[in-house]
Parts: C-alpha cells; sequence; structure tokens
C-alpha cells in the first residue's frame, strides 16, 4: 500500500520511514537539505521528482501542496484549468476562488504592495 505525504516546497517535514541507507541517496540530491530536529526540505519540483523515485520503494509519495498568493489558502493543483500547462514548480500560484473573484487584479495588486512596503520597513 502506497502513503502519500503532502509537503511544502522550501519547508521542513518528515518521513514516516526509516531510511537506513537511502539517507545518504536522499541527501545528495540536488535541492534535498536535511535539517536536524526538523526534517527535509524539499526545493523544487526536479528534487521532488528524485526523492520520490527513492521512496516510492518504500511506498511513499510526496506530493506538492502551493498556497495561494493572495488568500493564503491551499491551491488544489488537481482540479485546476491550468494543470496541463503549468510547471507545478512553483510555491504560490491563485486558487480558485480568488481566480473568479472580479477583484482579482486589485487584490493582486495590494498584496504586493503590502509585500513591497513591509521589505522596507513601510506598512
Amino acid at each position: 500500500m502506497v502513503q502519500y505525504l503532502k509537503i511544502e516546497y522550501g519547508k521542513p517535514f518528515k518521513i514516516p520511514r526509516r531510511l537506513g541507507d537511502l539517507f545518504k541517496d536522499i541527501v545528495k540530491i540536488k535541492g534535498v537539505s536535511y535539517v536536524r530536529q526538523a526534517g527535509f526540505v524539499v526545493e523544487d519540483k526536479a528534487a521532488l521528482d528524485a526523492l520520490n523515485r527513492i521512496l516510492v520503494r518504500l511506498g511513499l509519495i510526496l506530493l506538492p501542496v502551493v498556497k495561494c498568493y493572495i488568500c493564503g489558502g491551499y491551491v488544489d493543483c488537481e482540479s485546476c484549468e491550468f494543470k496541463k500547462i503549468c510547471k507545478q514548480d512553483v510555491r504560490y500560484c491563485i486558487c480558485s476562488k480568488c481566480m473568479s473573484k472580479k477583484t482579482l487584479v486589485a487584490d493582486y495588486l495590494n498584496k504586493q504592495r503590502r509585500l513591497i512596503l513591509g521589505s522596507i520597513g513601510m506598512k
């Protein structure tokens, strides 16, 4: 039986299996790192694909979870209308709820403005 584990790119997670000698193979993957006490961190889709090729031997597959850039909720990539053309290697996207709002462009621009002002110490 295969177990699926949802992860976020750039965020630590723990692998619920004993890795043994596979640990060495995993930390050699470009884009995968290990943070003591926190777990593994996967940076992008290429690293995730390489890691899944190893973990499938243990009956585990990691699935990426993407957050909505505007509302912070999770994006359901499986039901997205752009799935076929998306690279699926992003950390943020725009969920269908935000995408369907008439205020989408204004919401996006407000988020950008808040991020820029926050990065220079202004609110």
